[in-house]
């Protein structure tokens, strides 16, 4: 029989889940929301050039040379700004999301073992690596192992270690817009591509990565 205490632990981290998606949603929609905008902005723009519509071009000191043109740079100048600004959300997030999962499971073992009388095994370097923290949860815990790919991810965007950076790519190239070794020596995490669709996996795997069975149910 499952016990409250698990029950309750459970129900705690699908909340606070919960509450790091809605937080998601409010900071990255509004973004989403400006740059649809601006692509709808820039499509009736380069409508109306096709119509005949043109710009006074501003002009370097060589009066030869076309720079840009002033409403067609601020436009996409805009996109780029929502392009990075989402961007940013979506790999903090993920950096957010697989912390706390760190952090949570720290504090249920923790509890658990101190509430078991066990305060003398408790060794705090098993909670310093993913996979000595893993084998402190599997004594207690069925565990996912999909949460390995966040675990990757959210490092090597904190840490940007170049060979860790290859090692996803190898893994995931899915989440890089370039795959060449220039782009990943000189970027580093940088070259990570992280959209809302990875986003979402990332909840959907940590979600499913809480304390939902004990080993002794």
């Amino acid at each position: 029989m499952i016990s409250d205490e698990f029950h309750l632990s459970n129900h705690m981290y699908l909340s606070k889940i919960s509450r790091y998606r809605e937080i998601y949603e409010k900071t990255v929609k509004p973004v989403e929301e400006q740059l649809t905008e601006v692509e709808r902005e820039i499509g009736a723009y380069n409508l109306s050039v096709k119509c005949g519509y043109r710009e006074t071009p501003l002009i370097s000191g060589d009066a030869t040379i076309t720079i840009l043109f002033p409403e067609e740079e601020k436009l996409h100048y805009h996109k780029g700004i929502c392009i990075d600004v989402i961007g940013s959300i979506n790999k903090n997030t993920i950096v957010n999301i697989y912390h706390f999962w760190e952090r949570y499971w720290f504090d249920i073992i923790i509890g658990k073992e101190l509430a078991e009388n066990k305060e003398s095994n408790i060794q705090y370097s098993d909670f310093q690596q993913y996979k000595t923290l893993k084998t402190r949860i599997s004594k207690h815990y069925e565990i996912d192992d999909k949460i390995e790919k966040i675990k990757d991810i959210a490092n090597a965007l904190k840490h940007g270690n170049r060979r860790n950076i290859r090692a996803l790519l190898k893994a995931y190239p899915d989440i890089f817009e370039r795959t060449d070794e220039f782009f990943i020596k000189y970027f580093g995490a940088d070259a990570i591509s992280i959209k809302r669709a990875d986003v979402e996996e990332a909840f959907e795997i940590v979600s499913n990565s809480g304390p939902q069975k004990p080993l002794t149910s």
